[in-house]
């Protein structure tokens, strides 16, 4: 490989060994709150438990006329930590390998830096020899303008991916919503089958939009090193967003004549990633006519030289 190749390859390894140090972290912090979560499921599970078996509390609620009434709540407190600790799960057997594939992903790369370094002195000693670094010059640019111009692409795959994961989820609350308002006026069993299956396909689509979602967040943090553009990136929410989506979709459960909460948390996601997506894609076709631009610079002088 000649230097340029071997700098792209040197900095396609930084980068990579950046993103695997970040997913590493990012799979330790899902692992401490899947040990949270299991031990928050258990106690809704006994709370739930201890009214239906009945005992001193039970008899309190039933006494009052309030038993029901506080079990459907500790249903649907049990039901939205269960999706929250399936969520996790799903989240670390991604991570996992996402952090796998990274890692064979390094393996390949070898050691391009040294070989990069080799290169790079034997040309320093010709170049000081001739008192000439306008070579060294155009191949610090190239690989300076591939090495972003890789880390903006992975975030705008990331973002894309997260976004037709967002639009289908959306589809399939909006049909949930039709089905819904059915029920409401006498559509009986099979309204609320469909409906509810509706929902069950937005909470599964949900859980592929997380991984997005998260790997788009981790994109951007490379991306935010380079100070590529003027991104307005608000991102706090995004990596906890299937969170705050099982918790409202089990109040749209409950109220059966909406399905607002999880409909419009989606919607908020998907304009803010499709807002960062269009600047990086803008970002992408800067960086394009810049690494053309110097590649053109650098040959004409090659021939000339």
């Amino acid at each position: 490989m000649n230097l340029i190749q071997l700098k792209e390859s040197a900095e396609e390894k930084i980068r990579l060994e950046k993103l695997l140090n970040l997913t590493q972290n990012e799979l330790s912090q899902e692992q401490n709150k899947l040990i949270q979560l299991k031990k928050e499921l258990q106690k809704e599970f006994e709370d739930v438990k201890r009214l239906e078996d009945g005992g001193l509390s039970g008899l309190f609620h039933e006494i009052l006329g309030t038993k029901e009434k506080k079990l459907d709540k500790e249903r649907q407190e049990y039901l939205a930590a269960k999706l929250k600790y399936e969520n996790c799960q799903k989240q670390i057997d991604n991570l996992k390998q996402e952090v796998e594939r990274l890692s064979r992903e390094l393996q390949q790369c070898g050691n391009p830096e040294k070989d990069y370094k080799v290169q790079l002195t034997a040309k320093e000693q010709q170049l000081k020899a001739a008192n000439d670094g306008t070579l060294q010059k155009y191949e610090e640019q190239l690989g300076h303008y591939y090495s972003q111009k890789k880390e903006v692409n992975e975030a705008i795959h990331a973002g894309e991916m997260a976004i037709k994961g967002l639009k289908l989820a959306l589809e399939s609350l909006r049909q949930a919503q039709n089905w819904g308002a059915f029920d409401m006026v006498g559509g009986g069993l099979l309204a609320t089958a469909v409906k509810h299956s509706k929902m069950d396909d937005a909470k599964a689509l949900i859980h592929d939009v997380q991984y997005w979602l998260r790997k788009f967040n981790r994109e951007l943090k490379d991306v935010q090193v380079n100070q590529i553009g003027t991104m307005d990136l608000q991102l706090d929410g995004l990596t906890t967003f299937a969170d705050y989506f099982f918790d409202n979709l089990i109040m749209d459960w409950v109220v059966q004549s909406k399905i607002n909460r999880s409909y419009d948390g989606c919607v908020d996601v998907l304009n803010q990633v499709s807002q960062i997506v269009s600047q990086l894609q803008t970002a992408d076709s800067s960086l394009t006519i810049k690494y053309k631009a110097t590649k053109k610079e650098l040959t004409d002088y090659l021939v000339q030289a």
